[in-house]
Formats: C-alpha cells, structure tokens, sequence
C-alpha cells in the first residue's frame, strides 16, 4: 500500500472516530452546560490551566521522538517507557505537594482539593505515553481511536449521573481521572507490550535531545493557550472564566476533531519521504484540505456564534457567544499553522520550532495578559491576535530557515481564507432575517445559505473550483 494510500486509509479511521468522539464531546458539553454553574467550570479551568502543563512535562516529547525517529530498538522503546513512567510519578508527586498554593494564588478556598485529585492522572498519563506511541508508529489507527472513544464514552457515562446528583466541580475532577484510567487500561490491553528493564545499553541521545526540544515547544504553546484562563481566574474570578471556557471549549472543537488527529496520521507518512518533491506535493494537498475544511468550519461557526451558543449551551449563556465569535476568528489562522507543525516534526527541525515559537507565543501571552483586564472579550482578542502573530512568523520567518519555501503553502491557503471570509460576511448578514426563528432553523438556514455562496463561488471561479476537485480527490482516496 503506498503512503498516499496509507495516509487516506489513516484519516479515514481517525476522522471517522473523530466523529464520534464529537458526539461524546458535545452532549457533554451541551448537558453539563445545563446541570452544573458556571463556577464549576471555571474552578475546574483554573486548576487544569497550571496543573495540565504537568501532562506536558510527563510527555516530555518523547511520544513524538519516538514516533518520528527511523528505527527504533526493543532497549529505546522500553527506556522510554520508564523515563515517562518515572516522570509521571514525580510529578503527581510534586503536584500533590503543591496543591495549597493554589488557593493562595487564586485566592479561592477548595481548590487545593480539587488539585490533590487529579494529581494522580500524571502518573497514568506517564503510563500511557510509549504504549500510544507505539500504537501511532505502527499506524494502529484502528486501536487509537477504539480506545479514545470508550475513554471519552465511560468518562461520560459516569459523569452525567454524578452532576445530576450534584457532585458539582467533582463531577467534572472525576471525568478527568476516568478518561486517563480508560486511556491506559485499553491501551495496555490492545498493545500486549511488556517492556524490558532499563538498560544502559541503547542509544537515547538523540531521541532525548528531540523529546526535549518539542516539550519546550509544547511547553511555551501550552502556556499560550492557558494564559487565559490563569488571568481571568485572579482578575476577576471564577464564574468570568467558567463563560469563558465554555465557549473556548466550543472554540476547540473543530481543531480537535480534524486538525490534531490528522498530525496523528501526517506525522508517520511525511517522516518517511525523501524526495523534496513528493513531500512538498503532499505538504500542499494536505494545506488545501485543512484550509478549506477548517476556515470553511470557523467562518460558519462564527457567523452562528449566537443561535449555536443558545442551542449548545442554552440560557444562561448569553456572555459566551461573542467570546466565541472572537476566538472562532483566530481559530482559522490556528489551523493555518498546524501544516508548519507537521513540517518542523517530520524534518526533525524541533530546535527552530522551540526557538520562533517563543518569539510568537511570547507575544501572545502579552496579548492575553493585557486583553485580561478588560475581561473575557478582550482575553479573546489577545488570543486570536497572538494566533495571527504565531502564523506570520512561521510562515515568513521559521520555515524558510529550514530550508523549505513557504510561497506554495501560503498561495494555497490565500483563495480558501478569501472564500470563506466573504461567506462569512454572507451569512452573518442573512442571519439578521432570521432573528426570530427558533436556533436550530436558524444554524440551518445559515447553512443553507454558506452552502449556496461556496457554490456559485466554485461556478465562477476555475481555481476554486480546482481546489474542490483536490479536495473531492482526496475523500475519494479516503472512501477507497
């Protein structure tokens, strides 16, 4: 099977679990959006938005060293293993001990708990690195997406009942703990991988130089992403992150059903091309279809912030839809980037990756800080102005200095970002007719009109017309 083959095939089944995992996603988004308090959601945000950086660390970017390198011995596999296992188990327990600064720099009582608690899912993340990592090398799509489907469903399953008989925040400690217990225990059982002892007779040099590398990167674009959270928490309070994340999370999805799950599949396929050709060949197929997926879903989000807030998360709400609205906008230039972090990991380029991405997540960072002081909304702008700021310095600084021209990767993404930000002006507008129609008519009409535009678009316009036959072309390969 070729690897255009084998990278369809791949983002068949993980696209397809991806689905599921949606559905997961969003009744417990939509359900426990109606049961449990804003205060809730924020106190858990607050707590996850430092200790999940933890989950970073206890990686230590050797799942994708691992994944990346070109051979690997039984002796590099098993090392791995401990050094995330024993990683893990330290910072549960540094977590553990750490937990009454917590209060003290929220100032919010309780919270100590709640850290105390999920301090116990490092060591099971710690677990569960190798096994996944091994499982993603092999190409297992298959078995990677069965066991994040019944770790999300269990999680869930359980969760409901505990919010309804109001456990509160404890419902949601409890689905996170759930989520990595079933995350280990499927994967253990799928994989069947005893590991050897630790040995001093395997070369790990070189995957510990590239772990440590992409876990910096991942550290400071962590930090990005959760500055948001930390400012609002000890500038205004729990209850103003609680909107705030329940519209973030929201904001998250489309990147997480489509954007991070194809790196699953690119990461294996694009490491093993040699040819400068045939890799920027699929580097540019592979930057048409996230674009026009994933603008295409942003601009429409977007457009429906306000009918889709009140549908998903129903009364109670109102603040979350132009926070969403704000973040969706930023969230098309995320997904932008996303191409350039296949490209940094494939070429084992992770020390340019870690040293421009603290120039543009540093920048976003200060975007956040400064837009926390004006609350939620100008937190959302931080974050999507340091989205753009993150994409123009890839784009026309880090990737040239690997060697690689971004002129192909940039023209393809310019056509969908037109098309899909004049639909959603198009939609926004139309939505102004439909204002007292209930939400559900209303996302459908807006769709019905989004889907209108894109086609007469594609009628008149022979470029985007051939970007669709790509995309067409590549569900095809998908389906076949």
């Amino acid at each position: 099977m070729g690897l255009g083959t084998t990278a369809a095939r791949g983002s068949a089944i993980t696209l397809g679990g991806q689905w599921v995992k949606f559905l997961i996603q969003f009744t417990s988004i939509a359900v426990l959006a109606r049961v449990l308090s804003p205060d809730d959601f924020g106190k858990m945000a607050m707590v996850m938005a430092v200790v999940g950086a933890a989950t970073v660390i206890g990686d230590f970017g050797l799942s994708l060293a691992s994944v990346q390198a070109s051979e690997i011995s039984e002796n590099q596999r098993s090392n791995l293993f401990w050094i995330n296992t024993a990683i893990g188990l330290l910072l549960t327990l540094l977590v553990f001990a750490a937990a009454p600064l917590f209060d003290r720099f929220y100032d919010v009582d309780g919270l100590s708990d709640i850290v105390r608690a999920v301090s116990v899912i490092f060591v099971l993340n710690g677990l569960t690195v190798q096994l996944r990592a091994d499982l993603t090398r092999n190409l297992k799509f298959v078995k990677l997406t069965v066991t994040e489907i019944a770790a999300q469903g269990i999680a869930l399953a359980v969760t409901i009942p505990l919010a309804l008989l109001h456990y509160g925040v404890w419902s949601l400690v409890a689905q996170q703990i759930i989520v990595s217990t079933v995350l280990l225990g499927s994967s253990a059982l799928l994989l069947r991988w005893i590991p050897n002892r630790p040995t001093r007779n395997a070369d790990m040099r070189s995957l510990l130089s590239f772990g440590t590398n992409t876990m910096l990167t991942q550290l400071v674009t962590y930090s990005s992403a959760n500055a948001d959270s930390v400012a609002l928490g000890k500038l205004h309070g729990s209850t103003e992150v609680g909107v705030y994340d329940r519209a973030y999370q929201l904001f998250k999805i489309p990147i997480a059903q489509l954007a991070t799950p194809m790196t699953r599949v690119a990461l294996p396929v694009l490491s093993r091309i040699t040819d400068p050709a045939v890799y920027m060949a699929y580097l540019v197929r592979a930057q048409t279809v996230l674009c026009y997926v994933m603008l295409g879903a942003f601009a429409y989000a977007a457009a429906v912030a306000y009918p889709l807030m009140d549908l998903v998360l129903g009364s109670g709400w109102d603040a979350a839809a132009p926070i969403f609205r704000i973040l969706a906008v930023g969230g098309a230039f995320q997904a932008l980037s996303y191409i350039y972090y296949w490209v940094f990991l494939s070429t084992g380029r992770v020390d340019v990756h870690l040293r421009y991405s603290l120039v543009g997540r540093g920048l976003m960072i200060v975007a956040v800080c400064v837009g926390a002081i004006f609350g939620s909304l100008g937190t959302a702008i931080g974050s999507s102005v340091g989205f753009v700021a993150v994409w123009l310095i890839y784009s026309f600084v880090a990737i040239p200095r690997i060697g690689i021209g971004t002129g192909p990767l940039v023209r393809s993404a310019v056509r969908p970002m037109m098309l899909f930000g004049a639909m959603f002006g198009v939609a926004s507008l139309s939505l102004t007719l439909f204002q007292q129609v209930p939400s559900f008519v209303a996302l459908a009409l807006a769709g019905m009109v989004c889907v209108v535009f894109v086609g007469v678009v594609a009628l008149t316009s022979k470029s985007v017309r051939s970007d669709l036959n790509a995309l067409v072309d590549t569900c095809r390969k998908v389906v076949g």
